[in-house]
């Protein structure tokens, strides 16, 4: 190198390492020294000045700068292991660094649900001596990311999924989807549903209730799109007026869809609707419904009302806990709240209670027939 009073750009982070490491007394003495030439040069300084100043030879200078612009902080602060020696970081050691890495940081003492790097590198660094791995505390977050990203590890994100808490889950499962292929026997072979002549028609419903809805306002005008700005402009600020509860009910042999809008969700409100399908469907027909576990459908009001109909008036299937994907209004919801709740604003709870309902008839007015498919070729018919 002809110039020696060139500039070295170092990586994001490794200037706060190395000026932690240049003032740290309790590391090996040429770790502490290799730092403050790198920091040196970061500055500008010329090789001959960097080694007049901390009164080294100039070639322990350019090898150091050498080394961190071929391999990066880890190869220019520390030896590369020698040939029959331990290696520098030991597979106990990162064993270590796993162990850290998987437990939860309150576990720890710390306030935090999950580790960042910065909190678990200087983590490994103040426990390393303790820990019986003094190389630790001059590690570099790059080397913990590496030994991290080996072994698969990612303790910065959560994934969730849905324990399956229901013993009974795989009958419970079982039964609901033997209902789906009785609901899919009752179509001929043109899609159209078969009504029995001797036996009393089954109607099957899946039903589940979507509590608070939120009514909401704007406090200014929405701007609506034209040519030159084709977006929507709608201010920030919004004011709350409640919120509603939609139980509903849809039928898998028909699509048409029954809605119920109330104030509360009790079980008041769901003896409400189970009335309107008692009113709708002819007497001795069976009416099955498809729903979960929630208490105001197993209430004593509910089962005291129950009891005040002919046997067998309604039958309910439960879906197992946390089997609410088994239900079919799931998906409908999901396709209300695409099509029509998403970004509605309204001027008062009564309007959004009507939008509802005119949302039911325009579905009700084309309906579809929803066919559930998901495991249906393992369902047998005894």
């Amino acid at each position: 190198m002809a110039n020696h009073t060139y500039k070295i750009i170092l990586d994001e982070g490794d200037h706060e390492y190395l000026l932690s490491l240049s003032k740290n007394r309790t590391i090996q003495a040429q770790v502490c020294l290799r730092a403050k030439i790198l920091l040196q040069k970061e500055a500008g300084k010329s090789d001959q000045y960097i080694a007049d100043g901390l009164c080294i030879d100039v070639n322990t200078v350019r090898l150091c700068i050498n080394k961190y612009l071929e391999g990066g902080i880890d190869q220019a602060l520390f030896d590369r292991q020698r040939k029959g020696r331990p290696a520098e970081i030991t597979s106990d050691a990162i064993a270590w660094i796993i162990d850290i890495a998987c437990q939860r940081p309150f576990a720890l003492g710390y306030s935090q649900e999950l580790w960042t790097m910065k909190s678990l590198h200087k983590h490994i660094q103040e426990h390393a001596r303790e820990a019986g791995f003094p190389r630790l505390e001059t590690v570099s977050k790059t080397r913990i990311q590496q030994i991290l990203k080996e072994q698969e590890i990612k303790p910065f994100k959560i994934k969730y999924y849905c324990e399956k808490r229901d013993p009974d889950f795989e009958t419970k499962m079982h039964n609901v989807l033997l209902v789906y292929k009785q609901v899919e026997l009752q179509f001929d072979e043109n899609g159209n549903v078969i009504v029995p002549e001797e036996k009393p028609m089954v109607h099957t419903l899946s039903c589940d209730e979507k509590p608070g809805i939120q009514a909401i306002s704007t406090t200014g005008n929405d701007l609506r799109p034209r040519p030159g700005n084709g977006e929507m402009w709608r201010d920030y600020e919004y004011k709350r007026l409640g919120t509603v509860s939609l139980l509903a009910a849809i039928d898998l042999l028909t699509g048409e869809a029954f809605p119920l809008v109330r104030d509360s969700h009790k079980s008041e409100d769901f003896i409400d609707l189970l009335k309107m399908l008692d009113a709708k469907y002819p007497e001795g027909d069976i009416i099955r419904i498809v729903l979960d576990n929630h208490s105001i459908h197993r209430s004593k009001k509910t089962q005291d009302y129950l009891a005040t109909l002919p046997e067998g008036r309604f039958e309910f299937i439960f879906t197992p806990t946390h089997g609410s994907w088994l239900n079919v209004i799931e998906g409908f919801f999901s396709k209300m709240t695409k099509q029509m709740l998403r970004g509605i604003r309204v001027n008062s709870k009564e309007e959004l209670v009507q939008r509802i309902y005119m949302y039911f008839d325009e579905i009700n007015a084309d309906p579809i027939v929803y066919h559930w498919t998901y495991k249906m070729d393992e369902i047998k018919l005894s």
